[in-house]
């Protein structure tokens, strides 16, 4: 829930139905440990058994669920944002290591 300074009813909010809030960087509060913002993930080279799949172009939310949208010279991959395919975030090094199942990438061309 938010609430924004100056927006005091449902219809002075309902101007900015679909509106983007943006924060500055420096002004987010620091996320828990082992946390992170989705937006730190663009541009992580996304690793599978040690084979570079691709770089992380944008964190997609289709509706419930997340997507990792990963780019290899054009070649899209799709991987759901799911514990079950995430084996490690490393944001100092700008990498994420995935398990895939077996045709993922296939799938995806």
């Amino acid at each position: 829930m938010l609430k924004l300074q100056g927006i005091d009813s449902i219809s002075d909010a309902e101007k900015y139905v679909g509106a983007d809030v943006r924060i500055p960087t420096n002004e987010l509060l620091p996320p828990e440990a082992g946390s992170f913002y989705t937006f730190q993930l663009k541009g992580c080279r996304v690793f599978s058994a040690g084979e570079e799949i691709g770089t992380v172009v944008d964190v997609l939310d289709l509706g419930g669920t997340t997507v990792l949208q990963v780019d290899q010279d054009g070649n899209e991959t799709l991987i759901p944002f799911a514990n079950s395919y995430l084996k490690k975030i490393d944001l100092e090094q700008r990498r994420i290591d995935v398990d895939l199942p077996e045709g993922l990438k296939e799938l995806n061309r």
